[in-house]
C-alpha cells in the first residue's frame, strides 16, 4: 500500500527512533545458520511475525485456531507490530540470528535479506510438495525469488497501484469514463478535456510526479527495465527527464493541484483529495478502493489500471508473503503453516484479501464470486485484469527502499519547488539510487 507523503514520513521517522533503542529478542526458533531439515513431521513451537491492524490480528488469530485443529502438535506464537516498526525489528533479529521461523516479508524488502544469505531457499520444499504452489500463478510465485533465481518468499497477497476517479464529479460535469487499455497520450488528452469542464477549484489530477509506483508503470509500459542485471537503475536518464517534464507541464498548465497541497495530503482516506472532490483522479494503492467506498459511501468511485504504452500495461505488482530464516530449527512446522495459509480455503475466506489480492487463483475466483465486503469484487477483478496482461515484475534489488524510493520522491520535490533543474535532479537521483542499491556478487 502506498501511503500519503505525510504518513510515509511519520512512518520512517518512527521506525528510525524505535530502531535506535531496539533490543534484540530471541525468537522461538533459533537454530543453526543452515537451518534444520524439513523432512520430519510438523510438531513443536514456532514463532510467527507479521504487521497489521487490529482487524488483521483478529483474522490471523482465527486462522491460527483452525490451523491448530489440523496440526495439534504445532504451537504458533504470533508477534505483530505496525508496519512502520516491523522491518526495523526484523533487521535487529536478522543481525542476531533470532528471526521468527515464519517471517512476514514484502518484495520491496525481500532482497535486503537474501543479499545477506539470511533466508532459506524454498525451492526444495516446493518440489517435495510440502509447499504446494500449483494454484499460485508462476509470475506471482516468481516475485518471491532473489537475484540468484532461488525462491525465498511464498507470496500470499498481491498489491498494485491504480487510479481512483471520482465518478460523482465526472458525471456532474459530463466527463466520460476512461476505457481499459487507454494509452499515456489518451490519458493526457482526457485530463485536458476534464480541465475544460471542471470548475477552477477542482484539478483533473493530484500532483504525483514523485510517485515511484506510477513512474514504474511508465517505464515498464514503454519497454524499459526498472533495474539492470547488477540491480542498478535500468532505465535511461532521458526517460526520467521526459517523465518529470511531463508532470511539470501538467502542473504549470493547471492540470494538477499545487505541489503544496499534494505534499500535505491527509492520512485519512476519506480526506484524500479525490474522495473530497478536490481532484478528479488520484493514484492510490489498488485495494484502497474498498476502504474509500466504506469511508465515503455517498461518493461514486471507479478504479483504473495505469495507462498502457508501446509495450502494453506497466502496473507492477508488490507482493507480501512468508519466508523462513536460516536460523529456524523447525522448518517442518514452518512449512506446514505456510502451506496451510496458502491453500486452505477457509483460511482464505477469513483473511479475505486483507493484505492484497489473494495469490491462490482458486481462492481469488471464489472471492470474486462471493465478495466479503462492498467493492472487493471491483478490486480483485482489476487485479485479475492486470495479471492477464503479463506485466513484467522485476526483481527488486537490495537497497531499493533505502535509496530508490526516497530519492525519487525527494528529487522530484526539489524540481517542483524550484530548488533544482530537472537535469540536476535526474543526475542526483541516479547518483543517490545507485550509491547503495544493487545486487551483491
Amino acid at each position: 500500500m502506498r501511503l500519503s507523503k505525510r504518513a510515509t514520513t511519520l512512518r520512517k521517522g518512527l521506525a528510525l527512533l524505535l530502531a535506535a533503542g531496539l533490543a534484540s529478542t530471541v525468537a522461538a526458533c533459533s537454530g543453526s545458520d543452515s537451518g534444520a531439515n524439513a523432512d520430519g513431521p510438523a510438531k513443536g513451537a514456532i514463532q510467527l511475525a507479521y504487521w497489521g491492524s487490529s482487524t488483521r490480528v483478529d483474522k490471523t488469530n482465527k486462522i491460527l485456531a483452525d490451523f491448530k485443529k489440523e496440526y495439534p502438535d504445532v504451537s504458533v506464537n504470533p508477534s505483530v507490530t505496525d508496519f512502520g516498526t516491523y522491518f526495523q525489528k526484523l533487521n535487529t533479529q536478522a543481525a542476531s540470528k533470532s528471526m521468527p521461523c515464519v517471517a512476514g516479508m514484502q518484495t520491496r524488502q525481500l532482497n535486503d535479506y537474501t543479499s545477506n544469505q539470511t533466508l532459506v531457499p524454498l525451492d526444495d520444499l516446493v518440489k517435495s510438495g510440502k509447499l504446494d504452489m500449483k494454484d499460485v500463478p508462476k509470475s506471482i510465485l516468481d516475485s518471491g525469488r532473489g537475484p540468484d533465481g532461488k525462491l525465498y518468499m511464498i507470496p500470499y497477497g498481491v498489491a498494485w497501484n491504480a487510479f481512483l476517479v471520482n465518478k460523482t464529479v465526472a458525471d456532474k460535469y459530463d466527463i466520460p469514463d476512461l476505457k481499459e487499455g487507454y494509452t499515456w497520450d489518451e490519458w493526457l488528452a482526457w485530463l485536458k478535456q476534464a480541465k475544460s469542464k471542471l470548475p477552477k477549484d477542482v484539478a483533473p489530477i493530484l500532483e504525483q510526479g514523485g510517485n515511484e509506483a506510477l513512474f514504474s508503470a511508465y517505464v515498464l509500459s514503454n519497454g524499459q527495465k526498472m533495474f539492470n542485471d547488477q540491480g542498478k537503475v535500468g532505465f535511461s536518464k532521458q526517460s526520467l527527464t521526459e517523465y518529470w517534464t511531463m508532470w511539470e507541464n501538467l502542473r504549470r498548465t493547471g492540470l494538477t493541484n499545487s505541489m503544496q497541497n499534494a505534499a500535505s495530503e491527509p492520512d485519512q482516506i476519506e480526506q484524500h483529495a479525490v474522495i473530497a472532490g478536490k481532484v478528479l483522479m488520484q493514484g492510490e494503492a489498488g485495494n484502497q478502493y474498498v476502504a474509500a467506498i466504506a469511508a465515503a459511501p455517498d461518493v461514486k468511485l471507479t478504479e483504473h489500471a495505469f495507462p498502457s504504452g508501446s509495450s502494453g500495461l506497466g502496473n507492477m505488482f508488490f507482493t507480501s508473503g512468508w519466508s523462513i530464516p536460516k536460523n529456524c530449527d523447525n522448518q517442518a512446522a514452518a512449512a506446514a503453516f505456510i502451506d496451510y495459509w496458502t491453500n486452505n480455503d477457509n483460511a482464505a475466506k477469513i483473511y479475505a484479501s486483507d493484505n492484497g489480492a489473494v495469490a491462490n487463483k482458486r481462492q481469488l475466483q471464489d472471492q470474486i464470486d462471493n465478495p466479503s465486503s462492498p467493492g472487493l469484487e471491483v478490486v480483485l477483478k482489476n487485479y485479475q485484469y492486470i495479471l492477464s496482461e503479463d506485466v513484467p515484475n522485476p526483481v527488486i534489488p537490495p537497497g531499493y527502499n533505502a535509496s530508490f524510493e526516497t530519492s525519487f520522491e525527494r528529487e522530484y520535490e526539489n524540481v517542483a519547488f524550484g530548488k533544482k533543474s530537472i537535469k540536476q535532479a535526474v543526475d542526483d537521483f541516479f547518483a543517490a539510487a545507485n550509491s547503495t542499491m544493487g545486487n551483491k556478487s
